[in-house]
């Protein structure tokens, strides 16, 4: 069968069976869930991305694609999703069912990039660039698996983390603070949640470089939807710590199937000091492994130096690139030169 293609924001609705039976016989990942992917669409999809769709009794796909100039695609991926949005019903190992969606694009496609691949969790394997599937590292990204038990963990974890976790934990005291950690949990709790930890991210310096989520604004109104949608599934989690009634850190987070992935995490710059976002995971992450219901928890975002006091399993995600021919690829290389 071939590749199909419609307008994805007017067409998907229609389409999530399809996908989510797709995702659940491939890997059953929440961040390609269709209540993950739809917000998606309705707050940052335009017009221009298609919904691929290939039917039939082998190897079936649904892929959502942009187009990017001349001859050039790529899967949708707004900021706000960890994964390239692309399934397959198996394992495309040689690259010939991106070749076969490559060739059946609109016009005459040259490219197909799909972006941020995990390779614990893709139909998608690396390639080693030898044929006409080039694959990119991407980022670093840190994982916790919660086995064992707590202490057993936090005794592992580097004496600088453990150490001054404790001693801001003391001087909060010695100032009178007392922290509490919320986990809310309702659909009904979401909007105040998300509207917190925008007034959080605007005070700091996403608000200064205009990143920051709000309630007036495509992100806030994003996730407000999302984790209203996940809540209801009892799959959503907010996390805050609040150290005399006053919000200092918060996360927002989806959990299925044992993995927890934390979406964002925001702080009060005012609580700097005290690792307010630290003391949430210490706190956050004893109740989980006082809980026994969840085997791990993601991060998703680049590893950076402070991931690593807290984890020691990190793996590469990764860019793959089909060529239309094989001239394709030193042509472009050759036109980044000289650009």
């Amino acid at each position: 069968m071939s590749w199909t293609f419609e307008p994805a924001c007017k067409s998907f609705e229609a389409r999530r069976d399809q996908w989510d039976e797709l995702n659940r016989v491939g890997n059953d990942h929440v961040l390609l869930d269709s209540d993950f992917v739809a917000p998606l669409l309705r707050h940052f999809g335009d017009d221009s991305i298609l919904l691929g769709t290939k039917d039939g009794d082998k190897n079936r796909g649904m892929a959502l694609l942009k187009k990017k100039g001349p001859g050039v695609w790529e899967t949708f991926q707004p900021s706000q999703a960890p994964l390239g949005l692309i399934l397959f019903s198996t394992a495309d190992t040689n690259g010939e069912e991106l070749l076969g969606i490559t060739r059946e694009l609109p016009g005459y496609a040259l490219q197909l990039s799909v972006l941020q691949q995990d390779p614990d969790h893709t139909s998608l394997p690396m390639q080693n660039g030898a044929g006409l599937v080039e694959g990119l590292e991407y980022i670093r990204t840190a994982r916790i698996t919660l086995d064992s038990t707590f202490e057993k963990y936090w005794k592992a974890r580097g004496s600088n983390l453990r150490h001054n976790l404790a001693r801001r934990r003391r001087r909060l005291a010695e100032k009178g603070f007392k922290t509490e950690l919320l986990a809310l949990r309702s659909p009904e709790q979401v909007p105040e949640a998300v509207r917190e930890f925008g007034r959080l991210e605007s005070k700091g310096w996403k608000s200064r470089e205009g990143t920051a989520v709000g309630e007036d604004n495509a992100q806030g109104r994003f996730y407000d939807d999302l984790l209203g949608r996940f809540c209801e599934r009892g799959q959503g989690i907010i996390y805050q710590l609040k150290l005399n009634d006053r919000l200092a850190a918060s996360d927002l987070c989806l959990v299925h199937k044992g993995m927890i992935v934390i979406l964002k995490t925001a702080y009060d710059e005012e609580f700097n000091e005290f690792s307010p976002a630290f003391m949430m995971r210490e706190d956050a992450m004893r109740e989980l492994y006082a809980g026994k219901q969840m085997r791990v928890i993601e991060f998703y975002g680049r590893a950076m130096e402070w991931h690593m006091r807290w984890s020691d399993e990190i793996r590469t995600l990764y860019h793959l690139t089909c060529y239309r021919h094989s001239w394709v690829k030193p042509l472009r290389r050759l036109a980044k030169r000289f650009k």
